[in-house]
């Protein structure tokens, strides 16, 4: 009885450092631990606390937020929980939107002080994932810069990135008359003529019905439009120029033979169109529902060529070339 009665005093006797080696904790981790305020420690010293200690190990962990990290233990990676809540981002009523935002496959590490800037303007996290990845959240027209034509045939021309007013390929060859008229590149011409055909057999002749357009020419364009319409409702329908994909000579406006541009989204042709351009490399630029992405209302009738990978990847992901172009190419 004595013997036990001083074992158990032996034990009771044990020092924290002693209990907490007891239990397995590395001689660097226990630096750690006795560093801490009493009630902290003791999170460690019943049991071997691993996800406690890997909060503890993080350099910029803070004692003070120690319950909180435990709190969220488990939503995103450990490090980024405890950046978040250091900086009293991460809270109990936007955890699903941040987990959502961060967990995004459009996610953009070098866009994230943006998107948390405009996390509680938007109620849905994936539309504010969209408007930042796109510069939606800015101006129209304003911070233009230059199309990176080093991207090739991935060049991006919207209303954020703008082509030189003397930019015309090099490239161009006249469409023949069976196809339609004007002139496009002659690699996206050829993509073309494929898919024109294929269309053909299935019952849709489709026919060009604008291709390259210059600098001038979109200028004069956008002017008439101007001339019975509001700026306002012009830039919807209507590139400025310089803005227009029509000048890269890889967007075409297809329709069919006495059929309307505004009703040529009405046909089988538009549909059949939307499902199958991207076997030849082309993408339907201006999705219906898509004008708060692109900026332009639904145009069934104008494909933009990207080539067969990309136009198939960016149809897969069901997402604007804005949106891809900020993603995957820029």
């Amino acid at each position: 009885m004595l013997l036990l009665i001083l074992l158990l005093l032996s034990a009771c006797q044990k020092s924290e450092e002693e209990q907490l080696a007891e239990l397995g904790y590395l001689e660097e981790d226990i630096a750690l631990i006795q560093g801490l305020k009493e009630e902290n420690r003791e999170l460690f010293l019943s049991e071997m606390n691993e996800t406690a200690l890997s909060y503890l190990q993080v350099d910029s962990f803070k004692e003070e937020n120690m319950k909180e990290y435990l709190f969220f233990d488990g939503i995103l990676e450990k490090e980024l929980v405890v950046d978040l809540i250091n900086r009293g981002i991460l809270t109990e009523q936007n955890k699903d939107k941040i987990v959502s935002l961060y967990s995004s496959p459009f996610f953009i590490k070098e866009k994230e002080e943006t998107y948390l800037k405009y996390l509680n303007t938007y109620s849905d996290t994936r539309e504010m994932i969209e408007i930042v990845n796109t510069l939606r959240y800015k101006e129209l027209f304003t911070d233009i810069v230059p199309t990176d034509m080093s991207k090739g045939d991935l060049i991006l021309v919207n209303k954020y990135h703008i082509l030189s007013s003397d930019y015309e390929p090099e490239d161009l060859v006249q469409i023949e008359a069976d196809y339609g008229s004007g002139r496009l590149r002659e690699k996206v011409y050829e993509a073309y003529k494929k898919l024109c055909d294929k269309a053909r057999e299935e019952g849709y002749p489709l026919r060009v019905v604008s291709s390259y357009r210059s600098y001038a020419y979109q200028e004069g364009l956008y002017n008439k439009y101007l001339g019975r319409d509001s700026k306002e409702n012009v830039d919807t329908y209507s590139a400025r120029p310089g803005h227009s994909e029509h000048q890269t000579g890889m967007a075409i406006d297809v329709s069919l033979p006495g059929v309307s541009l505004d009703d040529f989204g009405k046909t089988e042709a538009a549909r059949w169109l939307n499902e199958n351009c991207m076997e030849y490399g082309f993408i339907v630029r201006y999705p219906k529902d898509k004008i708060g992405i692109t900026g332009y209302i639904e145009e069934p009738w104008h494909i933009r060529y990207l080539g067969v990978d990309i136009a198939k990847d960016v149809y897969a992901k069901g997402i604007t070339y804005d949106e891809y172009y900020a993603c995957y190419i820029e």
